[in-house]
């Protein structure tokens, strides 16, 4: 039964078992056969649906009935005949009940060896041809006429052919070709081509019309060789037409390709892809002349017949030959011009098994064979550069699906090998996405390959793609007519191998080939691998073949495919083995083993330089012995071209020591991959250099147009193995033991660590900088090494600038390493390679921040989730338009951005996982809807409005991940609903009285939810698929005691309750009726976060000042784990990884990543108190010429002045009284707090002057004339003798004024009354002061000072007036801060990159010339750059 029932297949006919494609046997070694025809004509009734019985008898055999099917020749329409039992398809029609019912058509069957029924179908195929082929004119009409004639001769009316592709292919070629002939007339290449063209149809012509004459089909039973010699003829033809059509494509491929602009051949060559992905790279082989041509024609029809579905599956298993099949369809459909783009998908590349690579480069080679795609397709990725990183959705939509739809192309695109993908989801991502799209592009047809694994079956049985697709079962095939297939291979083989070798004629006998069939069992790679065995240089084939045929035949298992014990692959392998290396040296066994070890476990193919590099020995003994073995790879002649299984069923076998029985050639993965790890550090060790790839200085790597080709030109394929694939090799702990790999390990982490970093990123592989270190990391927390300190810190470093070091190569000098903390490995090793492009003055860190990892983000983040495997974190972020981001869950790394159906999405309540991480949703209170997205795809799933406003809620998927469950709880009541996600719509709601815990959970396929009153908590459930009135699960008792009225949590599936309240936290065990954690006072100012781990196992509480709690499960209770904090904000929510290994806590717009364990993130309550926050804001002034800054903290009573060349604190003041506004001079200090405004003189630092304001109103902010500051402190320049201040002031909710005072006197200068009072600061020249106003802009007032009458003035500005000098967090010299963190130059240079704890609003930021002071909330410090020019 065909493993996907559920799938649409069209209805065709069956070719013949045991023929070609023209119905013709492929068993040429046969002798002539001894036929007859019986032809049974029904009643003509003037329609084309008459059938006729054909019987054949076969040297004695019974007679065999072929019902032929009803055709129309017009338009070639296939009759209403059933299949009956063929097991390659099925055709299926929805009954609206979901189960397919369809019609088969019957399969002919021919018997082995009709010749003459070939001939007899072309012919009468060719007797009923359009009218452009059968018009006899032009250059190709002596041809068709010669065909017409060939026709006549077998001409009987309505005659049906079984082989109606092949025939119908040959006259669209005839029509396409002569369309074409004149085109290009002046091109040499081109009309060389067209003599040999027409020379050869010439003699083609010839050869048909000598047949022309023979005799007439009542007389074919007795000339079997006229039949041979018409179907050979027509395979002559055909590929003579393929061949120009092969040439003349090319050559007008090659043409647009040189007529792209070099603006847009940039733009493409940026685009991200899987390089050698197409079908013309690599060395795949098409199908041999004569084979697999049933197949061949019914594709080819499928791709040119507009009404057939717009998909086609070959579904195969292992070694039944689908690539090859791919690659013949992308050659002949590019041939005819149908191709526009095609993926080779293969598990020994690394990009062309990354699913998010698929569609970017089938985009890419649309645009290059697609003009008008090309103008489309380039704009759009100069418009969004990183649009080809988003969602497999959105690259679908935007890339392929919307430029498709305008340039309005009719195209096949050919994915072969699917299942090579690296894909973890229960259905294909590819499939999902391609089933969402493929209606929307009817022109376009997708030709898919892949073995019937259980998630390529699941996406051919989605929905949207089950009645859209063609499925065509390889492996299912009759076995007589694969078994004639690999029989034409063998005699094709070997009659090549005769033509190259004296001594062959008369060879193979027919008992060896009978032999050699029956043990290839239908894989076409055990023939391929015979005949590269056989044909061994240096070897006589033939005692190649006796040994072969000889050799002990293996009953072992087989890959997935049991076959009988006399035609397994392993002995085919064992004897190849044997063959190559039995009479070899015992000693140099291990060489050939290591060898092999390389091929079968390197990550990526190497080539066998690359070996022989890794392993130490010599490149020719590395060649020469992987030669011995060419059958069972592929091996080029350049010793330089990587090396790879021939199949991927000889690894299988060469690692299984039950099947690869012989010990001197079983590849054991233990005990090699130390010799890869060792090599890979080696080969680091003694050649990585700092800038290997010459990158120029600030250039982010997307920035470098010939990035790609410096890479291919500095770095060797196999550095570039090993610094990407060393860790690899590192599957056993204890290796690192060992003295000389340990410290090749610390040598290579001490010297080449950064070099290795640069060549990463270049490669766009930084993510294998953090798995390679916490692989060592790992094996080195076994032993008590030295090393583990320094991998600790190399780790630190990689998470802390990951995002630079997958950005910008060149950035790892000028951000990375200048950032890094003063006490940090990493920078006492490597700082004198440090090239900085702005100098910290103030503000770098001692050591690293206690979390492991951070990312900053636009605006505020919301809420997160961690997703049920720990793989993933979702975030939403945004004010106006709510963004949904889902992040690496080790590197925070950006994964993909989900796109919203609404215009406006705010106020996020919730976002929830499904089981499977499948399905996210998203829930808000505007609009109030619950909207769910497929994170497989990233497309949307469904939207369902709520019909209240409900603001508490807790959600939760079904085991299933079709429905999830809600719980609004809402005072007094609480309301319990389950929704159907796939269909949008609620099934089911309930609503109580009762105070409720706030989380619901799934327990089996029931919906679970508790409710607590006084003494008692009771669980309660709803069957998801059949729900009903809720019922009670079990009632546990609580104890009567105050503090279970504060904050809680509940992990309501152990009956665990937590409590806050007054600085204490308390855990109570309803089951067992105990305390679990009482009375743990934390000494926090306030908790505004705490939760449980999904398990149970810890719990976790965030703090407002001393940063995060983490308690983890003992057997008494619960034990404080680890403290965890960090330099900024107030954590809320604090949220620990399901597998209990990660923590993660929103800190305004950043997100933080700890790890709970070792030895990573073990840190001392000494580092701990390091790290405490200070609630109060930082403010901070410049002196006019730049050389000091004066910083103090909101509300405090000390002021410190800063040289700034040195960025060592000159003078610190005790002001005595709490400061909230500072400004500084070239000789002095003024300090405004509790309304004085004071002076101090520099250097001394003595009190100069003590006057006090006058001011009845309550201040709100005091800026000086320069440098006034956002907030409540200056920032620009302080203008000379600190003549004024101005103070914003508020009188009751409504009556604001803006003040002007003298400093010098503390005298009110001038007062106006003002719509805000935020922000106030004065311009460069100290004329102008103004306020902030919502929205962004801004109210400015011009300083008059009248000096006839000795007073001031403030006069108010027009609205359209713009401050002169900018907003104060506007750099006056051109320096710019984007969104992303980077500090750009006057000219967009990249100078620096902050990390994201550096990140915050603008108003945050403070400019002075070339410097820069980022006065960010909760920093110990002010940060204080000075940049380059």
């Amino acid at each position: 039964m065909n493993p996907l029932s559920g799938n649409k297949r069209r209805e065709s006919h069956k070719h013949s078992p045991g023929c070609n494609s023209l119905g013709t046997s492929t068993d040429v070694a046969a002798g002539p056969l001894r036929s007859r025809e019986e032809l049974d004509i029904g009643p003509d009734d003037g329609r084309s649906n008459k059938r006729r019985r054909i019987t054949f008898q076969d040297n004695g055999s019974e007679d065999k009935e072929l019902p032929m099917p009803d055709v129309s020749m017009s338009g070639i329409v296939v009759g209403d005949t059933e299949h009956k039992n063929d097991p390659t398809r099925e055709n299926v029609t929805d009954t609206g009940e979901g189960k397919g019912k369809g019609k088969l058509a019957e399969a002919s069957k021919v018997p082995e060896g009709d010749y003459k029924n070939t001939a007899l179908r072309a012919a009468t195929i060719l007797s009923d041809v359009p009218k452009e082929a059968a018009d006899e004119s032009g250059p190709l009409g002596p041809l068709k006429a010669v065909l017409r004639t060939i026709a006549a001769v077998y001409y009987a009316d309505d005659q049906e052919t079984v082989a109606i592709g092949k025939i119908e292919n040959l006259l669209s070629r005839i029509v396409v070709l002569e369309e074409r002939f004149y085109s290009r007339p002046d091109d040499v290449e081109e009309q060389r081509c067209r003599s040999k063209l027409i020379r050869e149809l010439g003699r083609i012509e010839t050869q048909l019309q000598s047949l022309s004459g023979k005799p007439g089909p009542e007389q074919l039973a007795d000339h079997p060789q006229y039949d041979r010699e018409v179907y050979g003829l027509l395979e002559d033809l055909r590929e003579t037409i393929f061949d120009y059509q092969m040439m003349q494509r090319m050559a007008m491929h090659d043409q647009g390709r040189k007529l792209i602009k070099p603006a847009e051949a940039t733009v493409l060559n940026n685009v991200r892809c899987a390089h050698e992905a197409e079908y013309r790279h690599g060395d795949r082989k098409r199908c041999l002349r004569g084979t697999r041509g049933t197949i061949l024609d019914e594709i080819e029809l499928w791709a040119r017949d507009s009404h057939k579905p717009p998909v086609y599956w070959l579904n195969g298993l292992a070694g039944t030959g689908k690539s090859t099949i791919a690659q013949t369809i992308a050659e002949r459909i590019f041939a005819d011009g149908q191709l526009g783009a095609s993926f080779f998908c293969s598990r020994d590349f690394e990009d062309r098994r990354n699913l998010k690579l698929i569609f970017p480069t089938v985009a890419l080679q649309l645009a290059r064979n697609h003009p008008e795609f090309q103008s489309i397709f380039v704009p759009l990725v100069q418009s969004d550069p990183e649009i080809a990183h988003e969602s497999l959705y959105n690259q679908m939509d935007k890339l392929i699906v919307r430029p498709l739809k305008k340039s309005d192309i009719s195209t096949v695109i050919v994915i072969d090998a699917l299942d090579e993908c690296k894909d973890d989801e229960p259905a294909s991502a590819i499939l999902s996405v391609l089933g969402q799209f493929v209606s929307r592009i009817p022109k376009v047809k997708f030709f898919l390959t892949g073995r019937p694994e259980p998630r390529i079956q699941e996406g051919f049985r989605l929905p949207l793609l089950a009645e859209a697709t063609d499925v065509f079962v390889l492996h299912n095939v009759e076995s007589s007519l694969v078994s004639n297939d690999i029989r034409l291979f063998f005699n094709q083989g070997f009659l090549e191998l005769a033509q190259r070798r004296q001594g062959l004629d008369d060879w193979p006998t027919r008992e060896q080939l009978d032999l050699l069939c029956e043990r290839a069992a239908g894989l076409f790679v055990y023939a391929a691998a015979t005949i590269k065995f056989i044909d061994r240089r240096n070897n006589d084939p033939k005692e190649q073949l006796d040994r072969l045929l000889r050799s002990p035949e293996s009953s072992a298992r087989e890959g997935k495919i049991k076959l009988k014990a006399s035609t397994t692959l392993d002995s085919l392998y064992m004897s190849i083995l044997q063959e190559a290396f039995g009479d070899d040296d015992p000693e140099d066994d291990h060489r050939t083993r290591s060898i092999l070890g390389a091929v079968i476990l390197a990550a990526n193919p190497l080539s066998p330089s690359a070996i022989a590099t890794l392993l130490g020995i010599g490149a020719k003994d590395a060649f020469l012995r992987l030669s011995s073995v060419h059958s069972l790879l592929i091996l080029q002649e350049d010793a330089d071209s990587p090396v790879r299984p021939f199949h991927k069923s000889f690894p299988d076998f060469i690692i299984d020591p039950a099947r690869c029985i012989d010990e001197r050639f079983h590849v054991s993965p233990p005990n090699h991959h130390p010799e890869l790890f060792a090599g890979c550090l080696e080969l680091m060790n003694r050649t990585l250099e700092k800038n290997m790839c010459d990158l120029p200085d600030g250039v982010a790597n997307c920035e470098v147009d010939d990035l790609r080709e410096r890479t291919e030109r500095h770095l060797d394929p196999v550095l570039q193995y090993a610094c990407k694939s060393w860790h690899k090799h590192l599957i056993d702990g204890h290796l690192v033991r060992t003295p000389a790999i340990a410290s090749a390990l610390r040598r290579f982490l001490e010297k080449k660590f950064l070099f290795w970093l640069e060549v990463l990123s270049v490669l766009g592989a930084a993510r294998d900088a953090v798995h390679a270190l916490d692989v060592a990391a790992k094996s080195l927390e076994i032993q008590a090494s030295p090393t583990l300190d320094l991998v600790t810190d190399c780790f630190r470093f990689v998470m802390r600038f990951f995002e630079i070091i997958s950005t910008s190569c060149p950035h790892i000098y000028h951000s990375a390493l200048p950032l890094c903390p003063r006490q940090s490995i990493v920078r006492s090793l490597y700082e004198p390679h440090a090239r900085p492009l702005a100098r910290i003055v103030r503000g770098l860190p001692n050591s690293w921040e206690p979390s492991i990892a951070a990312a900053g983000f636009p605006s505020h983040i919301d809420t997160a989730v961690w997703s049920p495997c720990s793989r993933f974190i979702a975030i939403s972020w945004g004010t106006r338009r709510t963004t949904i981001e889902i992040l690496d869950g080790v590197t925070l790394e950006r994964i993909t951005t989900l796109e919203s159906p609404l215009d406006e999405l705010q106020w996020t309540r919730r976002l929830a996982f499904s089981q499977n991480t499948r399905l996210l949703t998203w829930y808000g209170l505007h609009p109030r809807k619950f909207i769910s997205w497929d994170l497989q795809t990233g497309g949307l799933v469904s939207t369902i409005a709520l019909e209240q406003l409900k603001p508490h809620l807790s959600v939760t998927y079904s085991a299933c991940g079709t429905m999830f469950g809600v719980l609004i709880h809402d005072g007094p009541t609480f309301t319990i609903s389950i929704y159907n996600v796939l269909v949008g719509t609620r099934i089911y709601s309930r609503s109580a009285e009762g105070r409720t815990l706030k989380e619901i959970w799934t327990h089996g396929g029931r919906l679970r939810f508790a409710t607590i009153d006084s003494g008692s908590i009771t669980t309660w459930e709803v069957a998801f698929a059949s729900p009903h009135a809720p019922t009670p699960v079990e009632s546990l008792p609580i104890p009567d005691d105050h503090r279970f009225s504060g904050r809680f949590r509940s992990h309501p599936a152990s009956s665990r309750l937590a409590f806050a309240a007054g600085g204490s936290v308390i855990v109570w065990d309803a089951r067992d009726s105990k305390f679990l954690l009482e009375s743990t006072n934390i000494n926090c100012d306030a908790i505004a976060s705490l939760s449980f781990s999904s398990d149970g196992r810890f719990l976790t509480c965030g703090t407002t000042n001393l940063g995060i709690h983490l308690w983890k499960e003992s057997p008494t209770g619960y034990a404080l784990h680890r403290k965890l904090v960090s330099n900024t904000g107030c954590f809320n929510p604090v949220l620990v990884s399901p597998n209990g290994g990660s923590i993660i806590a929103l800190d305004g717009r950043v997100v933080q990543l700890w790890h709970t364990t070792d030895p990573i993130t073990s840190l001392s309550d000494d580092s701990t108190l390091t790290f405490q926050r200070s609630g109060n804001r930082l403010i901070l002034g410049f002196s006019p010429d730049q050389a000091l800054a004066v910083v103090a903290r909101m509300m405090d009573k000390t002021v410190m002045v800063l040289d700034l060349k040195s960025g060592i604190a000159r003078l610190t003041i005790d002001t005595g009284m709490k400061v909230n506004g500072v400004g500084v001079a070239v000789s002095s200090v003024v300090v405004v707090g509790e309304g004085q405004i004071v002076t101090w003189n520099l250097p001394a630092g003595d009190r100069v002057l003590n006057p006090r304001a006058n001011i009845n109103d309550s201040v709100l902010t005091t800026t000086f004339s320069h440098p006034p500051f956002p907030g409540s402190w200056p920032t620009t320049p302080m203008s000379p003798g600190l003549h004024h201040a101005a103070m914003a002031t508020r009188c009751g909710a409504r009556h604001r004024r803006l003040h002007l005072y003298d400093v010098s006197t503390g005298q009110c200068l001038a007062f106006v009354e003002t719509t805000s009072n935020d922000h106030p600061w004065f311009t460069l020249d100290g004329r102008e002061v103004w306020c902030i106003l919502p929205g962004g802009k801004a109210d400015g007032w011009k300083i008059i000072k009248d000096s006839e009458s000795d007073t001031t003035k403030l006069e108010h500005l027009e609205s359209s007036v713009r401050p002169s000098g900018g907003f104060p967090w506007e750099s006056s010299h051109g320096y710019e801060v984007t969104s992303g963190g980077w500090v750009l130059s006057p000219r967009g240079k990249r100078l620096l990159w902050l990390p994201p704890s550096w990140r915050s609003h603008a108003r945050d930021r403070m400019w002075s010339g070339r410097f820069l002071a980022l006065l960010v909330h909760g920093l110990p410090e002010a940060v204080i750059l000075e940049l380059e020019e």
